[in-house]
Formats: C-alpha cells, sequence, structure tokens
C-alpha cells in the first residue's frame, strides 16, 4: 500500500482570533488540541506522514512548505459568508487534493437561502422559508 505525506489542515481553537464584545461560542466550531493530536496520530498508524496545519491566512506557505500528497481538510476558517470553502478553493488553486466537500458545496451549504431557492427550483421537499434582510421585518403572513 503506497503511504501518503498527509496535511491535517484544521482550526484549532486556541489559535482563533479573539475581540472586545466577541461571543463567547463564537469558535465552537472549531477543534482542539486532543481532537487534532487523535487524528494526526489515527493517520500515522496507517503508516501514512502526517502534520497538522493551521488552517489560516499562512496556510498558502505551510502547505506549499511541507509538500502534501494529500490534505485532510476540517478547516472551518475565521471570517466571511463562505468560510469553510476558502481553504479548498486555495488547495484547488494550488492543484493539491484534498477530502471532503469541493467548494462550491460548501459555499452553498453555507448560503441557506440560495440553498432553498435550489431546493425549491429542482422540485425538492423543503419547508417554506423566509429572508430577512432587517431586524424589524415581518414574518409574511402566508408562512
Amino acid at each position: 500500500m503506497k503511504k501518503f505525506r498527509v496535511a491535517l489542515l484544521a482550526n484549532l481553537k486556541t489559535n482563533a482570533p479573539h475581540w472586545d464584545g466577541m461571543p463567547q461560542d463564537q469558535w465552537d466550531d472549531l477543534d482542539s488540541e486532543k481532537t487534532i493530536d487523535a487524528l494526526v496520530e489515527a493517520i500515522r498508524s496507517g503508516g501514512h506522514t502526517c502534520e497538522f496545519l493551521e488552517g489560516d491566512i499562512t496556510v498558502v506557505d505551510t502547505v506549499r512548505k511541507f509538500k502534501p500528497d494529500i490534505c485532510f481538510n476540517i478547516c472551518e476558517s475565521h471570517f466571511g459568508d463562505a468560510r469553510e470553502a476558502q481553504v479548498p478553493a486555495i488547495l484547488e488553486k494550488l492543484r493539491i487534493p484534498y477530502t471532503g466537500s469541493k467548494v462550491l458545496c460548501l459555499a452553498l451549504g453555507l448560503d441557506k437561502p440560495m440553498t432553498k431557492r435550489v431546493l425549491t427550483y429542482h422540485d425538492l421537499p423543503t419547508p417554506d422559508f423566509q429572508t430577512f434582510e432587517r431586524v424589524d421585518e415581518p414574518l409574511d403572513e402566508k408562512m
């Protein structure tokens, strides 16, 4: 069996940015060192080389330097509407294979109104929905 050089790309809670007034649960979806260590060890137990690389602004440089055969991507990223799609987009640009969903799937899945429109367009069952542009916007009475 071929042995791979694997980059585990993730975002540690302890490395996330913090600011005054930030909600306490802002980074609840990021990973712990325990999770990262367990994943690295699981990949290494298959005989592969594996290193954790933080999926932040430095990811382009660190991935190029590490030269992985494949990236095990569980990045959430920190900012933007389609933040989970950012690292896969970079990996596609660098032509590095990665695990998980592709860029369009991640970006679309994070845009709930667009996802609902696509489902509705294809006559797939989905509950009625309403997109609110303002906090004082009234609920559509047809809902």
